[in-house]
């Protein structure tokens, strides 16, 4: 259910409100108020051109409050918003650029095929569980931080690790797939979308060099490797050991890593 446009139409009728509660204050201070006096406020609020720019400014955010809501209803591959958050401030200062993510979702595929799918449901679940329980005040920092989705990320990242016993031949192999531009996106296991290249979309694939490796796992692992106190406890449940004792080679690659 779309919610940050009727949230948005209330804040701008309580604006409306305040402005016709100051003028009926000033009113009474003034004239006192009845039937007469209170109507012509009213239409002084409908025709005053001191409104003209409130009008126009509440009109397109309106518009991008739709736009964002329709972009919203988009975004069903929860498991892939999750995974790539802590990627947010190197794509926020581009570092990044979002045109890799197809590239990332497909490594996410290859290194835990069927579950991938399994992953994006349970995460899917846990959105709609906490939507329902906290209705208009849900934001996706919420989803970030349920300890459930945690314990998507963390299974995840361990079976990333994992991946890469081969260190060299596998950190060659993930940049050979992030040079790659691919032509169709994978939505599901048997599912794709043809990619639209944009008329100004470079002609040569991005080169995704070591520098970029380094940062862009040590970003992604930074959940692990920065893990809070609470959330250290939980995973040495889930998995038996501390983070550094689960995934030590990797752990100690990627300390190594130069960027």
């Amino acid at each position: 259910m779309a919610r940050r446009g009727p949230r948005y139409m209330r804040r701008t009728t309580n604006s409306m409100l305040d402005a016709l509660l100051q003028s009926v204050k000033k009113a009474c201070s003034e004239q006192g108020l009845n039937w007469e006096v209170l109507h012509g406020i009213v239409e002084h609020l409908k025709s005053s051109p001191v409104f003209d720019h409130f009008y126009n400014h509440a009109y397109e955010q309106l518009v991008d409050e739709i736009k964002e809501e329709e972009l919203e209803q988009k975004r069903v591959y929860a498991f892939g918003r999750l995974m790539i958050h802590p990627l947010a401030p190197l794509l926020r200062d581009g570092t990044f650029e979002r045109s890799m993510l197809p590239n990332v979702f497909s490594f996410f595929h290859l290194v835990l095929g069927d579950d991938a799918e399994a992953f994006n449901q349970t995460c899917l679940d846990i959105v709609a569980r906490l939507k329902e329980k906290r209705g208009e005040d849900f934001t996706w920092l919420d989803f970030y931080d349920d300890i459930e989705a945690k314990m998507v990320q963390w299974r995840t990242l361990v079976r990333i690790a994992e991946s890469f016993k081969r260190w060299d031949v596998r950190k060659d192999w993930f940049l050979n797939l992030m040079q790659y531009t691919p032509t169709t996106i994978s939505t599901a296991q048997n599912a794709f979308v043809v990619k639209e290249h944009a008329a100004e979309e470079r002609a040569e694939p991005h080169i995704f060099t070591n520098r970029e490796f380094c940062l862009f796992f040590q970003a992604l692992f930074s959940p692990l490797t920065e893990i809070a106190a609470k959330d250290g406890a939980a995973f040495r449940a889930e998995f038996g050991s501390d983070p550094h004792h689960r995934i030590g080679p990797f752990l100690m690659h990627l300390a190594a890593c130069p960027i």
